[in-house]
């Protein structure tokens, strides 16, 4: 009798792992990636740097969500329609804030929404670029200057990334980078765009926008600059006294109030 009862429970612990066996190989796999978390995988290792050099994509990943509106007019001011040579004299001769108006515009035409953060030649984070969803994608930052870049200002927008855990910095001048500066961003998600290359990328545009640049270039007055801290139009003005007696400076309209000043471009 026992005999049989060791056969009859071989039998069932054979029959119990068959089943399990085929049961096993029916269930769906439990690690399957759903196919949006994989979409948002596969976008988030795109290169957003590659995105905003090659700029020749057919159907953008950072489209803007809305038309934007320009208050500026359709036609370039016939004025100013013989001083568009887009080189370095022309280029350097926009004043801070049109200068940063133009990189803005430049990214705006690559389907970046890009907005100005903030007022001032020299405030960190001059504009933001976000996704359709709001999310800041990248931080670019634009010096109107005539001496070379340095590394700590790169070091600074490295972190200003790092502590805002944006992927992506860019940083425009109309000048060039020293050595160390380009140095630093080596195999970092940091784009350095000189005024050489800024040239090229803009000579490089499409007709019509092309001449989005253009009239956001000349419009008015293009060569006064821009009071950092109350943006209005600053006047020339000759000091009367100190170690710059007789000589040109930009000084803001609303002095005494305040008392913001600029060299004059030589």
């Amino acid at each position: 009798m026992s005999g049989l009862l060791s056969v009859i429970f071989i039998f069932v612990a054979v029959i119990s792992v068959i089943d399990a066996i085929v049961m096993g190989s029916k269930k769906k796999p439990t690690n399957k990636t759903p196919k949006k978390k994989m979409y948002k995988k596969i976008v988030d290792q795109i290169e957003i740097g590659r995105e905003l050099k090659k700029i020749e994509e057919d159907r953008p990943i950072y489209a803007i969500p809305e038309k934007i509106k320009y208050s500026r007019r359709d036609t370039v001011d016939p004025a100013n329609e013989n001083c568009i040579r887009w080189n370095k004299a022309f280029l350097k001769s926009l004043e801070w804030k049109r200068y940063e108006e133009v990189c803005m515009e430049y990214l705006r035409i690559k389907s970046c929404h890009a907005d100005v953060t903030s007022i001032g030649a020299d405030g960190g984070i001059d504009i933001k670029v976000k996704d359709k969803n709001g999310n800041t994608l990248a931080v670019a930052q634009c010096k109107s200057w005539k001496r070379p870049i340095g590394v700590d200002l790169i070091r600074q927008i490295y972190g200003i990334m790092a502590g805002e855990r944006i992927k992506l910095g860019i940083f425009l001048t109309t000048s060039v980078f020293s050595p160390d500066a380009i140095k630093f961003a080596e195999e970092k998600k940091l784009i350095l765009i000189d005024a050489d290359e800024l040239i090229n990328l803009i000579n490089g545009l499409k007709d019509d926008d092309k001449k989005k640049i253009d009239r956001i270039a000349t419009e008015g007055d293009y060569t006064t600059p821009t009071c950092v801290h109350c943006n209005v139009k600053m006047v020339k003005r000759v000091a009367t006294k100190g170690m710059n007696e007789g000589s040109e400076f930009w000084g803001c309209v609303n002095f005494p109030k305040c008392r913001k000043t600029m060299f004059v471009k030589l």
